[in-house]
């Protein structure tokens, strides 16, 4: 059979060693099959793992290199696949918008993308082999500011936010890159170009700075609250007025800060805007850390993201100076008001206080009856208390200008307090650490001012207690916080320890007829206040309930020294000399008349001053001149005492004269040189004060 005999033929292949040239060949093919697996990684073969008939029989090298040539066209494939897959990747690298270089561990550039060229690197300029130093910054970034040197050192990404390098700014982030043994090997530099946003950013802080000073440096109170009431932000103006630090605005409320009086009315307020978002003009009361009210004026709006109220928005101004202004100037026009109608009044009774006191003096003068004298001497009194009457009727006369003279207050409070103190339980003291500079005062209507606020304190105080009056120099800035202009000045302060004002009493208590006392008549206070500010002064009221009232005065410095006085003799002086005397009320003519012939003195009379200008002339021609003249400042329809000195002095520019008025609404009775006068008598006058004044200008 053919398998026996194959077998034969085998077994006797078998028994048939191999030639010399089979095993050199057999040899050969081992050697390079050896090789061949050595190449692509597997063991090489052992003699009885394969014998020599086998390994022939295989053809190893034909399998061999058929695996070869497979390989082969798979790594081709695998070679194109990679070359599509690294235009892939570098399409991909140099389409990023960031700008990315690849280092070697000696800074050398490897490679970069193409937004590295806008960045950094000149297009005609090959990179690669460059350092980043040279590429990129140009040596301007120090050592120890540098990605590269940052990475070797520390061996973990580094990541800076902000690195400004030619007029840029860049956000960078550097990434190192180990082999299998933890070798660097590479350095993957993200360049991120962040100058716009960098100069967004910039441009945000510059108007938060600006806004933050504006916000601050704004002279409104300016805050902003949340829905719910809580005090967000305030600004200076804001803190400075109310007196908080920010520790206690973090922990404040709107209502903390409202007088009780006004939260319901700005809950309503609040749920409003909150509701229609609309803007709202309001008027409140603030309190101050320390208690102080503070009124305000001011808008609130809401502002509203998606819909939702997330803040309210409030804008004040601190109108209390305005509003004490604002009474000032109100109760000022109430005391003109009456005083157009009490300086009509003082007037006209002025001028019958003349003639009745100067006809009781002359009745006193030729009676010799005791009883008749006595019942005289009640009626002059009455006649007296009736003129201090008129003297408060005529504070509120507008423009009435008091008869001023430099004079130290000290001197008058000491003497007026001591006065008005005289038997009372209160007992007073005078403070003054200093030089009390001189002032301008109508020594009566301030020693009224001080009679009519001693007695008040002492009023204030039925069981007795201390006043305390405390003079000082004081100068006020053009930012005062009264209603004066800057300048120096002379306080007065006069505190007592009595019951105190209501303030629901305080804004009237200046009023006209407005008292509080059960018998008061109301003009003392207002006459006082009439008078200061006749003096370009101020006078001003603090109380506490239960604590005590505090006035203050301020009266300007005076730029002139103080005069020594003449004393006045007690006793009307007698004289000689021819006086022409021109008023329109008959009553006053009859009772000066009367007065100056009893002093001794030739008198003539004349009702206007057309007719005194024309007696005077006269006088002249006959060569009797008259040695002076007595004028009435005031002649209904008639040429009064102003224009008749100034026709007098065209005829006689040596004429003396004296100014009389019941009325003084005019300044020509506190400045009366000024308009060609030599004396002064207002009316009504006692015969001392009169034949002082003339007896001093007339008699030579």
């Amino acid at each position: 059979m053919p398998m026996n005999g194959t077998n034969r033929e085998h077994n006797s292949n078998e028994d048939r060693a191999p030639s010399c040239r089979e095993e050199e060949a057999f040899g050969y093919i081992r050697d390079k099959v050896n090789q061949m697996l050595t190449v692509i990684g597997t063991f090489p073969l052992k003699p009885d793992e394969l014998d020599d008939d086998t390994l022939i029989q295989l053809d190893p090298l034909g399998i061999i290199s058929d695996t070869f040539r497979q390989i082969l066209t798979h790594l081709n494939e695998t070679n194109i696949d990679l070359e599509a897959a690294r235009d892939d990747l570098r399409a991909i690298f140099d389409s990023v918008g960031e700008g990315i270089m690849v280092l070697n561990t000696q800074g050398e550039i490897i490679t970069y993308n193409e937004k590295m060229k806008s960045l950094f690197i000149d297009d005609s300029l090959d990179a690669v082999g460059l350092t980043c130093r040279d590429a990129v910054c140009n040596g301007e970034t120090s050592e120890a500011n540098c990605l590269f040197f940052q990475i070797r050192k520390r061996r973990k990404s580094v990541r800076v936010r902000s690195w400004h390098c030619r007029n840029r700014f860049y956000e960078i982030v550097a990434t190192p890159i180990f082999s299998r043994d933890g070798e660097l090997q590479r350095i993957v530099i993200l360049y991120m170009n962040i100058t716009n946003r960098r100069r967004t950013e910039m441009a945000l802080l510059e108007s938060e700075d600006r806004y933050r000073d504006l916000f601050d440096n704004a002279t409104d109170m300016l805050l902003i609250i949340a829905p719910d009431g809580r005090i967000l932000v305030v600004n200076k103006a804001w803190q400075e007025t109310l007196g908080y630090d920010d520790d206690a605005v973090a922990h404040l409320n709107i209502f903390d800060i409202l007088h009780p009086d006004h939260c319901e009315a700005c809950r309503d307020k609040l749920r409003k805007i909150l509701e229609d978002g609309r803007e709202i003009a309001c008027q409140a009361v603030f309190r101050s850390k320390a208690g102080k009210e503070v009124f305000v004026e001011g808008k609130i709006n809401c502002r509203f993201v998606d819909g939702r109220p997330v803040a309210l928005r409030g804008f004040f101004r601190d109108i209390t100076e305005k509003l004490h202004m604002e009474e000032e100037m109100r109760r000022t026009q109430k005391l003109e008001a009456v005083g157009l109608l009490a300086g009509g009044i003082a007037h006209d009774f002025n001028n019958l206080l003349t003639g009745i006191i100067g006809n009781i003096l002359l009745a006193k003068l030729k009676s010799n009856d005791p009883e008749v004298n006595q019942l005289l001497q009640n009626t002059e009194n009455a006649s007296y208390r009736a003129q201090e009457l008129t003297r408060q009727l005529l504070t509120f006369a507008k423009g009435g200008a008091p008869v001023k003279e430099t004079a130290s207050v000290l001197g008058i409070i000491k003497e007026v307090t001591a006065f008005v103190l005289s038997g009372s339980k209160t007992t007073w003291t005078l403070e003054a650490e200093e030089e009390i500079k001189p002032v301008d005062v109508d020594t009566g209507q301030f020693s009224q001012v001080l009679q009519n606020l001693v007695i008040n304190s002492d009023q204030a105080m039925p069981d007795g207690g201390m006043i305390t009056v405390r003079v000082s120099n004081c100068t006020l800035s053009k930012q005062n916080a009264h209603p004066l202009p800057a300048g120096e000045y002379v306080r007065i302060d006069i505190r007592d320890q009595g019951i105190g004002v209501a303030k629901e009493h305080l804004s009237r208590i200046f009023d006209p007829y407005f008292s509080t006392k059960k018998r008061g008549s109301g003009l003392g206070l207002a006459t006082a206040y009439s008078i200061i500010r006749n003096h370009n002064g101020l006078l001003t009221v603090d109380s506490e309930l239960g604590v005590g009232t505090t006035m203050t005065i301020f009266l300007p410095v005076s730029t002139r020294k103080i005069k020594e006085k003449e004393a006045v003799s007690a006793e009307p002086r007698h004289g000689m000399g021819k006086i022409l005397v021109m008023d329109d009320d008959e009553i006053v003519r009859k009772v000066v008349l009367q007065m100056l012939t009893h002093l001794g003195y030739e008198v003539a009379e004349a009702e206007n001053g057309e007719r005194a200008v024309e007696m005077y002339q006269e006088a002249i021609a006959e060569n009797r001149p008259y040695d002076g003249v007595i004028l009435d400042l005031t002649v209904p329809g008639k040429m009064g005492g102003k224009e008749t000195i100034a026709r007098l002095r065209s005829l006689d520019p040596q004429v003396k004269a004296i100014v009389s008025s019941g009325y003084s609404n005019d300044p020509i009775m506190a400045d009366y040189t000024k308009y060609g006068f030599s004396g002064v008598v207002p009316k009504p006058y006692s015969m001392e004060k009169l034949s002082e004044t003339v007896h001093s200008l007339f008699v030579k």
